[in-house]
């Protein structure tokens, strides 16, 4: 967290995992208590921010196999790092195998990325 609050005083951003730059005007300008919040958003945006860009590529990945597939299986809704379908009962086996792969290989990186499936008929009762 040092490192990073450091490297976010030297270059006025911090970045994502892919790159994406979060910037802080206020990192090295702004008042106490300004510069403590961007500071505090220096720490949280690298791992908040690449968490969003996971989702991203993950809907993207699954979005173009939905696709070409031509199935009735639908995105309706994105909750944070969730993905909420609506599809036929008979395409249950096929998301429950091929979700989780898809999600899963949208990036390589140090610690593997894991996606889980729910299935209901609601996104509560999913969970």
């Amino acid at each position: 967290m040092e490192e990073t609050v450091e490297f976010a005083h030297q270059n006025g951003y911090v970045e994502t995992v892919f790159g994406r730059r979060l910037y802080l005007p206020d990192i090295n300008g702004g008042s106490g208590p300004r510069k403590k919040a961007a500071e505090r958003q220096a720490i949280n945006a690298p791992m908040q921010g690449t968490a969003a860009d996971l989702i991203k590529k993950a809907m993207v990945a699954v979005q173009a196999e939905l696709d070409a597939r031509q199935s009735g299986i639908r995105v309706i809704m994105q909750v944070h790092d969730e993905l909420v379908f609506e599809l036929p009962e008979g395409d249950v086996d096929w998301l429950r195998a091929e979700i989780p792969r898809l999600m899963a290989g949208v990036a390589e990186l140090k610690v593997p990325l894991l996606a889980e499936v729910g299935v209901g008929p609601n996104w509560d009762k999913a969970h």
